[in-house]
């Protein structure tokens, strides 16, 4: 079984020493080479990356990657751990123990104070993204992605990051699926009256995305793993887990 487990990079990082990473330079297109595989060869849309962030990474691995069986992603400082304490960064063999039982591996769910609609609306773009989206939802797709995306939004929990271990074939499926919206949201939205940080829109909807496609497709099993940002301390990974250990304590209490 051949894994690939690409990192997504846009900058010089400490490679982890284990078998089946390969970092991948985003933005690639007019940038300094890195040394690392690039964004901007075969099928690409590397000049994009102001506004698709890691997504131009992930649409080159899904156009370009022909041999992997099973394709993974992570970013040059987060990675998928095995648990939340004392875990470590999955290795291959983990990965392949936890396929043998489920379909996707994504990230623990982050809890928000509100409900995704509005956790975006007031941090990430305009209400306007989000109505665009699920317009061209219901004009494109099957009711039960419409279903999805607007159970989605009342909800205030969502796996963040744009990571995913997953098939050749489920990464292919969604991958499709996902660029089919974004490219139709692109040609309608005007992006001059966003910053800097609301112009990087279609990672921030691809986010939000990857939780309608998954519960939309509710017959794959899908496994949740915690994620280490390495950049971070010890003292502050620890303060992030303990206070989603909180949040899901909270929001389990309000569920009843």
């Amino acid at each position: 079984m051949k894994i690939s487990n690409y990192i997504i990079a846009h900058k010089k990082f400490n490679i982890p020493n284990i078998l089946g990473y390969i970092p991948i330079q985003v933005g690639a297109e007019g940038k300094e080479e890195l040394g690392y595989l690039k964004d901007n060869s075969g099928d690409n849309i590397s000049i994009k990356n102001p506004n698709y962030c890691e997504l131009t990474g992930i649409y080159w691995i899904w156009k370009n990657d022909k041999f992997s069986d099973i394709i993974g992603i992570s970013h040059y400082r987060r990675y998928f751990l095995t648990s939340s304490f004392f875990g470590k960064i999955v290795d291959s063999n983990d990965i392949e123990q936890i396929m043998k039982q489920y379909d996707i591996i994504v990230a623990k769910k982050e809890i928000y104070k509100e409900t995704v609609y509005k956790q975006y609306c007031n941090n990430s773009g305009f209400e306007k993204d989000l109505e665009l989206v699920k317009q061209i939802i219901k004009n494109k797709y099957e009711d039960k992605y419409l279903k999805a995306f607007e159970k989605i939004m009342e909800t205030n929990k969502i796996s963040q990051y744009n990571m995913i271990i997953t098939t050749r074939e489920n990464y292919c499926k969604y991958c499709e699926w996902l660029f089919n919206i974004l490219f139709e949201v692109e040609k309608k939205v005007d992006l001059t009256e966003y910053n800097d940080y609301q112009k990087r829109i279609y990672g921030f909807l691809a986010e939000r995305l990857l939780n309608v496609w998954l519960l939309a497709n509710s017959n794959l099993k899908v496994k949740e793993l915690p994620v280490i940002n390495i950049e971070s301390t010890f003292k502050d990974n620890l303060i992030i887990s303990l206070r989603r250990i909180k949040n899901r304590l909270i929001f389990n209490r309000y569920k009843k």
